[in-house]
């Protein structure tokens, strides 16, 4: 059965995404099922498909998005996805058009604790405005867009105003909010925290921050829900209905109406469904007798998701839970030692772990199989027997503290033994499916030993392929209302952080602030990790603006920064945050005349001397290729008058506008004088500021020069190779909003 649910994936996969490499693997099956020489296989082909095509074409359809402006719109909320942080307020909701992601920032305190309580609004009345979830907008970038579509969200609704209404009655959705505000209720923060992730798939704010150690030596899995939480939950409940002498028939029937329920009860997400729809399918065949193996269930199990959720494979979650299954089935038909499994199964998972997030942890092997234990006998039944036994007695003091105590020493544990992973990059997705079937292959072939070393040999030069690209990239990162360059030269060569963008801080009381991560845990350390690099050679902050540098900590404790560039003069300001930065890199005092950079040469033009202030920026010029660039940061008007009085000649092919497009940089003259060929500005979407302005904006299309907008386009990148023809500028996002 494997084959023609295989193919009827791809048909699936085409019908949302039109690639040549989807047709290349469609014909590749279609082949091989043609000379199987099947009739059976080859009906089963075509029905699988049929079927697979018409839902997944049916689904796509149903989003059907609202006008952009929303006016009083009715919505259901679904009290389990509610999350409150300072003034921030979110949620899911639906009506008879759709799902959505609400957003609402609230404006009172009184306001914020209607949304704490117990019983939570289960219906509001929205006025706001409606947008589709963006694409990535950087390399290597989520893709909120193409998540929401696979988890059946049509979009976001930006909220202005709600008002709450309680309308009552019953939902899976309301007991499982019951459930999440009982654990908080009854149990220390942290416990709860814990408890809520294993029990019922919810993560809160403080789950992340208890959870480094995990996320660090790459453990975050045992706290998703899937095969061992529901092997507790099913399995548990068939042994309890076996000893009750109920017959396989009515167990079955007793265990879907439970495991639907359960889909519901713990999130509705990609490996809780995998992991229900996989136990149910392998008690079906125990009740009737059907001999399936293990790949023919795994693949009817796929079957079944791809109806229920049509791009399931366009969530990471979906590809992640689905993959390690497979992996879970290939390893038990390797070899029946459980040890040896958990030892193999990082080397088998890491190529998509790479494609996914650029790097992978070695020691996430041995720190499985040593914890798995731990949490199968240990942590998982005390947390499932704390949670139930709080509905009927409070749980005693030292079980809460002696379970939350277990949970500290594995959190510090981890923190001090987690060796650091190996960033690699992101590989092609070519490049993807060939590691994962030679990896597959060499495991295979350990214990012959046939072509081992080849094999190896082969796997390390396509590993190592993946930094040491020929492609060299002057990207202008999109970070908001900020500005972050990066330039890599080919073949893992030298590097550039030029600014690391920053979030402004405004005065806020205390019940209005939240928990936010550094944004550029979002934009620019992906991005990075995904070109394949963990140290940058040169970091230049052009001002002291926080849109500018606000940043530069975070981006120091993530990668290895050997030297920090910082206008004469501009350090005073902020010696603070430099004491903080550890481990510290060489740090430079540059002014007009210097040059930064050993193969790619950066000249500094101005300032002689600066004070940290945008007229003040660092502005720098280089050449790649034919093709120069000037990189102005937040230089306004007064300063692109000195810039080009001292030097009259200078003319540049690719110009970074000052100030993010404001009306106060850009003038005429200094468009004129350097004559570019392209422009890039550098602003957030939807700004507050309404950066670009206007009068910047016509003044660059009087000049009749190309403009290209980190806020419509997403990153803005030039790319080029050694030995090829130089090419031009490239967005992220190909189309205008």
């Amino acid at each position: 059965m494997i084959l023609p649910i295989l193919a009827a994936a791809l048909v699936g996969s085409l019908i949302y995404h039109f690639h040549w490499i989807f047709i290349v693997f469609l014909v590749v099956l279609l082949i091989r099922i043609c000379c199987m020489n099947n009739r059976r296989l080859l009906a089963a082909t075509v029905l699988c498909s049929f079927f697979v095509g018409i839902r997944t074409y049916t689904y796509l359809q149903s989003f059907q998005p609202p006008p952009e402006k929303v006016e009083a719109e009715v919505l259901q909320v679904l009290e389990d996805t509610v999350k409150v942080e300072g003034n921030s307020l979110r949620f899911s909701a639906k009506n008879e058009s759709g799902k959505y992601r609400v957003y609402y920032r609230l404006k009172t305190q009184e306001e914020q604790q209607v949304w704490l309580q117990e019983k939570l609004p289960d219906h509001v009345l929205l006025n706001g405005t409606f947008v589709v979830a963006d694409p990535a907008r950087n390399l290597h970038g989520y893709d909120a867009r193409q998540n929401d579509l696979s988890l059946g969200i049509t979009g976001i609704m930006q909220a202005d105003s709600l008002k709450v209404k309680r309308v009552g009655g019953f939902s899976l959705s309301k007991l499982r909010a019951y459930l999440i505000f009982h654990t908080r209720q009854v149990f220390p923060k942290r416990l709860a925290s814990y408890l809520n992730a294993l029990v019922v798939g919810h993560k809160d704010e403080n789950f992340e921050e208890y959870t480094e150690g995990y996320q660090l030596s790459g453990l975050l899995h045992l706290f998703t829900l899937s095969g061992l939480h529901i092997q507790f939950y099913l399995g548990g409940l068939q042994l309890l209905l076996t000893r009750c002498g109920l017959v396989r028939e009515s167990r079955l029937a007793i265990l879907t109406l439970v495991g639907v329920s359960l889909i519901f009860l713990c999130g509705g997400g990609a490996s809780v469904l995998r992991a229900v729809l996989s136990y149910l399918i392998a008690f079906i065949c125990l009740t009737f007798d059907w001999q399936l193996s293990g790949l023919d269930r795994w693949g009817i199990m796929l079957l079944a998701l791809l109806l229920i959720r049509p791009l399931v494979f366009y969530s990471i979650g979906g590809r992640l839970s689905l993959f390690f299954a497979f992996l879970l089935l290939y390893l038990s038909y390797l070899s029946d030692n459980r040890w040896l499994q958990s030892l193999l199964f990082p080397f088998l998972a890491f190529p998509l772990l790479l494609y996914e997030f650029s790097e992978w942890s070695i020691v996430a092997g041995v720190f499985t199989l040593l914890l798995m234990p731990v949490f199968s006998w240990i942590v998982l039944p005390g947390c499932l027997l704390l949670f139930f036994m709080s509905f009927l007695v409070t749980p005693p003091a030292f079980l809460l503290s002696m379970l939350e105590t277990v949970f500290i020493i594995l959190e510090k544990a981890l923190l001090v033994g987690t060796i650091p992973s190996f960033v690699i990059g992101e590989p092609a997705f070519l490049l993807l499916f060939g590691l994962i079937i030679l990896v597959m292959v060499l495991i295979h072939r350990r214990k012959r030993r046939e072509g081992v070393l080849q094999l190896a040999l082969l796997i390390l030069c396509l590993i190592v392929s993946i930094p040491f690209s020929s492609r060299g990239l002057v990207a202008f990162v999109d970070v908001g209302q900020g500005d972050s360059i990066f330039i890599k030269l080919p073949f893992h060569g030298e590097t550039f952080l030029i600014d690391t963008g920053g979030r402004l801080a405004f005065k806020q009381e205390d019940w209005q602030r939240r928990k936010n991560k550094p944004p550029s845990d979002y934009n620019i350390l992906p991005f990075i990790k995904g070109e394949g690099y963990q140290t940058i050679d040169h970091l230049i902050i052009t001002h002291n603006d926080a849109d500018h540098m606000g940043e530069l900590l975070n981006v120091t404790e993530n990668f290895r920064v050997k030297n920090l560039y910082l206008g004469e003069g501009s350090e005073q300001d902020i010696v603070s945050i430099l004491k903080q930065i550890k481990p510290r890199p060489k740090i430079h005092l540059v002014k007009e005349g210097d040059v930064i950079g050993k193969k790619l040469k950066l000249h500094v033009l101005s300032p002689k001397i600066s004070d940290g202030s945008n007229n003040n920026s660092l502005v720098t010029y280089f050449s790649i290729k034919e093709k120069s660039f000037l990189l102005t940061g937040d230089l306004e008007k007064e300063g692109e008058e000195d810039l080009i009085q001292r030097y009259p000649q200078l003319q540049v092919d690719v110009l970074k506008i000052g100030h993010h497009g404001s009306k106060t940089s850009t003038s005429p003259a200094f468009v004129q004088q350097l004559q570019p060929e392209s422009v890039v500005i550098s602003a957030g979407k939807n700004n507050r500021y309404g950066h670009p302005a206007p009068e910047t904006l016509a003044t660059l299309e009087e000049a009749e020069t190309t403009i290209y907008r980190t806020d419509q386009q997403g990153m803005i990148y030039y790319e080029w190779r050694p030995f090829w023809q130089a090419e031009k500028l490239k967005p992220r996002i190909a189309f205008l909003e």
